[in-house]
């Protein structure tokens, strides 16, 4: 039972953290509101008895004067509110991020490189955020989110102060085409907010 427990122990460490979606992931996709226009609001009417409003309406006193307030009329429309949070949620702005290796065009015995970036910006790690590189820049996009085990500390989020509020870590794999200027590109669903990365390369030969 102990090895049992101690091998539970180091998986747990080990365990990936949980897919963490941004909040405006929770909200509905549709939902009926109810829309008021504004208030209809009319000068009181001042009788025998004080001043009055019509049926329906509620009397207020702003300073001296005092007026009658009737709610405005009630109508209902379908909304989008997941669709609208992600179009107001903000990405970035990200850094331009430099240094990153590419392998030349005359290094067969290593034909990429890994690179391991921390992007950081606001919303940038979080799970419904996609980060994607054109086709063609030819790069892979390995998104690390695995802390603790025998994660290496590059490589582990806790580790390098990555968080999904304000950071996402990324092995970047170069190939000898990627170019020197990549654009990478932050984007909500459907692209309601998007954000460009731009991360600079040089061509080098590891072990040459």
């Amino acid at each position: 039972m102990r090895v049992a427990a101690s091998i539970f122990a180091l998986a747990a460490l080990a365990a990936p953290a949980a897919a963490q979606n941004s909040h405006c992931s929770t909200l509905p996709a549709s939902a009926r509101v109810e829309v008021r226009g504004p208030d209809n609001v009319i000068p009181a009417q001042l009788t025998p008895r004080g001043f009055t409003c019509p049926r329906g309406f509620t009397s207020e006193t702003v300073g001296p004067v005092t007026r009658c307030r009737q709610p405005g009329p009630a109508r209902v429309e379908q909304r989008e509110p997941r669709r609208d949070c992600y179009a107001s949620l903000q990405i970035g702005p990200v850094r331009a991020i430099t240094g990153q290796k590419r392998p030349t065009m005359q290094c067969p015995t290593n034909p990429s490189i890994d690179n391991v970036i921390a992007v950081r910006g606001r919303n940038a790690g979080w799970q419904d955020i996609t980060l994607t590189a054109p086709p063609s820049a030819g790069v892979t996009i390995t998104h690390l989110r695995t802390s603790g085990g025998r994660i290496p500390a590059a490589e582990d989020p806790t580790v390098q102060d990555c968080f999904p509020h304000d950071c996402r870590l990324i092995r970047l794999t170069t190939r000898p085409g990627t170019p020197s200027r990549l654009d990478l590109t932050l984007a909500t669903p459907d692209n309601a907010a998007t954000t460009s990365v731009t991360v600079n390369t040089e061509a080098v030969c590891p072990g040459r």
